[in-house]
């Protein structure tokens, strides 16, 4: 089973420098350099590929939409929303929907003064504003482009696909899902951070990697680590094929353009 001080050794061998007990950023200059990059190295390897050991699936809770049932033509301007909510002080909500006092709708806005059921629009006179009707909704994301918003597992690096469609529409944007599907499963790589789960091409293809990643750092030798990488793309090649034969490939499902011309 490998470790990450294992495959950096690999690395190091491969090179002609002697190996390393650990990695330290006030040790020597590989055990320095192996500090600040391994890290950064292995994510970057890990989502270019979609790996068969490094691929999961999990059901995303979506962002919850708070049906607003009252607003306040006051400074500043109260809203209820139903109880058990999670929204705290200084959390930014956006308001849509919202029938009479429609000086709130599609806005951002920073919350002050939170209960149970109700919020502070800081800063907001609404003195001025019709009085509420009815309805509106209030969430803490923009629901303009996408309906809805999910959170993603921290140990995610690359969303694949969600509910099975490479072609769904969504987006990914600071460490959250956007989609007009009101549940969403994804399938995704993850942030392996035990290495003896890795796959043993991927060992290899790994060290192979940060042995052209520091050659030249610890060498100075541009001719060895011209070699270094072209041993590395040709694990590389290996390494994908490899793994992408493991298990049956997907189906190309036609789309309007390709039944055209089937």
């Amino acid at each position: 089973m490998a470790t990450d001080v294992q495959i950096s050794n690999l690395a190091l061998t491969r090179i002609g420098h002697e190996s390393i007990t650990s990695f330290n950023a006030s040790g020597n200059k590989a055990e320095r350099w192996l500090a600040a990059n391994y890290e950064f190295i292995k994510q970057s390897l890990l989502r270019e590929h979609q790996w068969r050991f490094a691929t999961k699936r999990a059901v995303l809770t979506r962002t919850t939409i708070y049906t607003i049932t009252g607003a306040t033509a006051a400074n500043p301007v109260v809203v209820t929303i139903g109880a058990g909510h999670s929204i705290s002080n200084g959390a930014e909500v956006y308001i849509a929907g919202v029938v009479g006092m429609t000086d709130l709708n599609n806005k951002t806005f920073t919350t002050a003064n939170v209960t149970g059921t109700t919020l502070e629009l800081s800063g907001v006179d609404g003195t001025s504003y019709s009085a509420y009707s009815s309805a509106g909704s209030l969430t803490e994301y923009v629901a303009t482009e996408y309906a809805y918003r999910f959170s993603i597992p921290s140990d995610c690096l690359r969303v694949l696909r969600i509910n099975g469609d490479e072609r769904d529409d969504y987006r990914i944007e600071g460490g959250y899902l956007y989609s007009n599907e009101g549940e969403v499963n994804i399938e995704y790589i993850f942030d392996v951070t035990d290495e003896s789960a890795f796959d043993a091409l991927f060992v290899d293809l790994l060290a192979s990697r940060l042995s052209a990643e520091i050659c030249f750092y610890m060498t100075d030798n541009s001719t060895l680590t011209e070699q270094s990488w072209n041993i590395y793309k040709q694990k590389l090649s290996i390494s994908r094929t490899m793994d992408s034969r493991q298990g049956m490939p997907r189906g190309i499902e036609a789309d309007a353009w390709l039944s055209a011309r089937i």
